[in-house]
C-alpha cells in the first residue's frame, strides 16, 4: 500500500492563512455594522429613539390614541415653515403624532422656496396648517400655540408645550365634530373664567359667547349649553321663567356656586326644581380636607366612579373646592340625580354665626329631569368655582379639576367625549430637594461620616490578619 506523504504547514502558510480569515471577518462585521446603520438612519424617529424629557413631552394620551383611531377621513398636516426653522420638538412630536393613523401625513412646504404652494393654505409661516380636503376644512396652528412663553422685563421663558391638544383639536374640527355654541351668563356678578380653562373649552370644540337676558329677552337659539359661573346676584323673576323654560325645553346648563354664603331665592328656586337642595353656609370636612391650607374648608371632594362623567377616573384622583357650598338630594323629586363629588360623613355645613350642621353632602351633581314635548333637561351644579380658578389649576397641576369640569360639559352631547388635552410643562426641572433641612445635614455629615468610619474599620481588621 503506497503511503501519501502528509507535509505539516509551514508556521508562516498557516499566520496568512489566519490572518486572512480575521480580514474576512472583520470587512463582513463592518459591512454588517454600516448596513445596519443605513437601516436604522432610515427608521422614522419614534422608532429609534425613547422619549427621555421633562413630563414626557413626547408621550401620546391614551384619549388622543383612542380618538386617532377612530380617524376615517384623510388629513394632511403641513409644516409651513423655512427650512431648519421648525423647533425639533414639533418635529418630533409630528412624527410619533402621524405614526399613530394611517389618515394622517405630513407634508414641509418651505414658503421662501415655494411660496406660491404656501400662499394656497392663506397662513402665515411657522404654523402648522390641518387640511381635511374630504370636508374642505382647514385650521391653523401657529408655533406660538404650541411653544408659549412667560416674559418679564429683561428676559423670556418657555412656560408649555401643546402640540397634542392643539393637533387632536384641530383634526377634530377639520374632520367634522359638531361645533358646540355655549353661552357664559352675564349680568349677575359673574366671574370670568380663567384663561387656562378657556383655551381648554376652545379645544374640547366650544364656541363661546355671552349672553345677558335682561337684555336679550331670551336664550340663543343656538345655545347648547348655558355656564353660569359664580353669580353673585340673584335672577329676576322674567329670567327664572327663561331658564326654565329653556331646561323644560332639553337645554343644557352647568352652575357653579360663588363665594359667597348669601341666599339668592330664585337661583335657590331653581336648583330646587331639579331636586337639589343648597344648604346653608360652607363645607368643612375633617377627613378630606388638606392640612396645608390650614383650613377644613378646603377639601378634596370624593370622585363618585363608574359614571359617563369620571369614566377613566379613579378614587385616588385630586380634586381641590375651597369654600364650597354643599347640596342634598330631594326625596320626592322626579328628577335622575347623579352624584359626582361628595364629602366624607364627616363633613358639616358651617354658617358665618358658627353653626355646624354635620352630614353627607353633594359637591357636584348631574340632574335630568323629563320637560316639555319629551325632552330632557340637563342642570349640572358645583358647590364652588374655585373648581377652576386660575391660581389652583395653575399651582396644581397634578389635580383632575381641569379634566372633571371638561367631562362636564362634554358629557351631555351624543360624541361627549372630552378630546381637551392640557399642555405639558416645559418648567426646568432640578435634580435639588426643596428645603433640604435636615436631609442636607444627612447628605453632607452623617453620610460621610459613615462611609469614613466602615472604611476605618475594615482596614483595621485586614491589618490585624
Amino acid at each position: 500500500m503506497k503511503r501519501i506523504p502528509f507535509r505539516i504547514p509551514s508556521p508562516r502558510l498557516v499566520s496568512l492563512r489566519r490572518g486572512g480569515y480575521l480580514a474576512v471577518v472583520t470587512a463582513a462585521a463592518i459591512a454588517i455594522v454600516l448596513f445596519l446603520n443605513l437601516i436604522v438612519g432610515q427608521l422614522p424617529t419614534h422608532l429609534k429613539e425613547l422619549d427621555l424629557s421633562d413630563n414626557q413631552l413626547y408621550e401620546i394620551s391614551d384619549t388622543s390614541r383612542d380618538f386617532l383611531a377612530g380617524l376615517e377621513q384623510d388629513v394632511e398636516v403641513v409644516v409651513l415653515a423655512e427650512e431648519d426653522a421648525t423647533d425639533p420638538r414639533i418635529l418630533k412630536f409630528l412624527d410619533r403624532y402621524a405614526a399613530l393613523s394611517s389618515h394622517l401625513t405630513v407634508t414641509e412646504v418651505d414658503p421662501v422656496a415655494h411660496p406660491t404652494q404656501a400662499a394656497a393654505y392663506e397662513a402665515n409661516a411657522d404654523s402648522l396648517v390641518v387640511v381635511c380636503a374630504e370636508t374642505g376644512r382647514q385650521e391653523v396652528i401657529p408655533y406660538s400655540d404650541i411653544i408659549t412663553y412667560s416674559y418679564s422685563m429683561f428676559s423670556s421663558t418657555e412656560d408649555s408645550f401643546d402640540a397634542e391638544g392643539q393637533l387632536t383639536s384641530a383634526i377634530r374640527s377639520v374632520t367634522g365634530g359638531s361645533e358646540k355654541y355655549l353661552y357664559t351668563l352675564s349680568g349677575h356678578g359673574e366671574s370670568e373664567l380663567s384663561a387656562p380653562i378657556s383655551q381648554a373649552m376652545e379645544k374640547a370644540g366650544f364656541t363661546m359667547a355671552t349672553v345677558t337676558p335682561l337684555l336679550t329677552g331670551a336664550i340663543p337659539e343656538d345655545c347648547d349649553l348655558l355656564l353660569v359661573n359664580g353669580p353673585t346676584a340673584d335672577l329676576s323673576q322674567e329670567e327664572y321663567t327663561l331658564l326654565e323654560d329653556y331646561l323644560s325645553g332639553g337645554g343644557q346648563m352647568v352652575f357653579l356656586c360663588s363665594d359667597s354664603e348669601e341666599n339668592f331665592p330664585n337661583w335657590s328656586a331653581l336648583l330646587e326644581s331639579y331636586g337639589l337642595t343648597l344648604v346653608d353656609g360652607y363645607i368643612a370636612d375633617e377627613e378630606r380636607y388638606y392640612p396645608q391650607f390650614g383650613s377644613l374648608f378646603a377639601i378634596a371632594g370624593a370622585i363618585s366612579t363608574g359614571t359617563e362623567v369620571t369614566q377613566g377616573m379613579s378614587e385616588q384622583d385630586l380634586t381641590l373646592l375651597t369654600n364650597s357650598r354643599g347640596f342634598t338630594q330631594q326625596e320626592d323629586t322626579d328628577a335622575v340625580i347623579t352624584p359626582v363629588l361628595t364629602t366624607s360623613s364627616h363633613a358639616s355645613a358651617v354658617t358665618l354665626d358658627g353653626q355646624e350642621v354635620p352630614g353627607t353632602y353633594l359637591l357636584a351633581a348631574v340632574s335630568e329631569r323629563a320637560g316639555t314635548d319629551g325632552a330632557t333637561g340637563r342642570l349640572t351644579v358645583l358647590g364652588s368655582n374655585s373648581l377652576i380658578d386660575g391660581d389652583i389649576l395653575s399651582s396644581y397641576p397634578n389635580l383632575v379639576n381641569e379634566t372633571l369640569f371638561l367631562n362636564l360639559l362634554t358629557a351631555g352631547f351624543e360624541d361627549g367625549s372630552n378630546l381637551s388635552i392640557p399642555a405639558k410643562s416645559l418648567a426646568v426641572t432640578y435634580n435639588t430637594i426643596p428645603n433640604p433641612g435636615l436631609w442636607s445635614a444627612l447628605y453632607l455629615v452623617v453620610l460621610p461620616l459613615v462611609i469614613l468610619v466602615t472604611g476605618l474599620i475594615v482596614w483595621w481588621k485586614r491589618r490585624r490578619q
